[in-house]
């Protein structure tokens, strides 16, 4: 026989689940990427063609070191120079699963992938409530909301702890103006969205966002800390997101405080991610 302690306030305990769920929920979705390939809209809308589901509501495959489009690169092909062009979902794939391959226990998704996984970010998106709506795309992790004629890979790289986690997304527009004004847009963003309100479920939040000068091997970065502090939880973050020619590559790092977040290594990670695309 159990405990009858074990059967005590059940609505309590079931609350408390909940509340979990949810905050575990706002947590994952600290991966704030979505900025480097965002609409132009003020928050989350109708999905659109090429839309996915952000990272934190799918499990992914791990990556492979052997075969899929990596396989297909030339080794001794010359490095591209100058702005990159604009890459097929194939070649964003490979890149990306050459930056896996040096990470071991990294997940890979390639276009189709994410393109796949559109209704069920779109529902989660939707289902969360923020003030003001413009400050949307920051919870949103770049796999939610793909503009129409963009292809994406991304990459996930587990850290040292289930808090810690670093995710990469490679984004292809049709040309370098459109990589260029969807950096911009972080950094209009950044002048009005200092602090904003988030609620999911019962649970409700706040976020912080701190603009910070960044620099890297892309045309122009834009780096960002942001906090949030969710059910007496608290998640940093550390976003760098840079454009060169026709490709956005954003690279965001989370952990428990910003103290554990080194921002040499993400831009460190944005540069890694630079040269696998010029080794196309």
């Amino acid at each position: 026989m159990g405990s009858p302690r074990a059967h005590r306030h059940p609505t309590r305990h079931s609350t408390l689940r909940r509340t979990r769920r949810a905050t575990r929920a706002l947590a994952l979705l600290v991966v704030p990427l979505a900025l480097a390939a965002c609409t132009g809209t003020q928050g989350p809308g109708p999905s659109q063609p090429g839309s996915s589901t952000p990272s934190a509501s799918t499990g992914a495959p791990a990556s492979s070191t052997g075969g899929g489009p990596a396989a297909s690169t030339s080794a001794s092909a010359p490095p591209l120079t100058g702005p990159l062009p604009t890459f097929t979902a194939e070649e964003l794939t490979a890149a990306a699963q050459e930056i896996a391959d040096g990470h071991p226990g990294s997940r890979v998704r390639g276009d189709e992938e994410i393109q796949g996984l559109a209704a069920s970010g779109q529902q989660l998106l939707d289902g969360m409530d923020i003030t003001p709506a413009k400050c949307a795309p920051f919870m949103d992790d770049q796999n939610a909301t793909v503009p129409t004629g963009a292809t994406i890979a991304s990459v996930t790289i587990p850290g040292g702890s289930v808090e810690n986690e670093t995710y990469i997304s490679l984004a292809s527009y049709p040309g370098p103006r459109d990589a260029a004004d969807a950096v911009s847009r972080t950094t209009a963003l950044l002048r009005s969205c200092g602090t904003f309100t988030l609620q999911l479920g019962g649970t409700e939040g706040t976020a912080t966002l701190k603009s910070r000068h960044a620099a890297s091997d892309a045309e122009s970065t834009a780096g960002y800390w942001m906090q949030v502090q969710a059910g007496g939880q608290n998640v940093a973050s550390y976003t760098m997101s840079g454009n060169d020619g026709a490709v956005v590559v954003s690279v965001t790092t989370r952990d428990d405080t910003e103290a554990e977040i080194m921002p040499d290594d993400v831009r460190a990670t944005l540069d890694e991610a630079l040269t696998a695309l010029r080794s196309r």
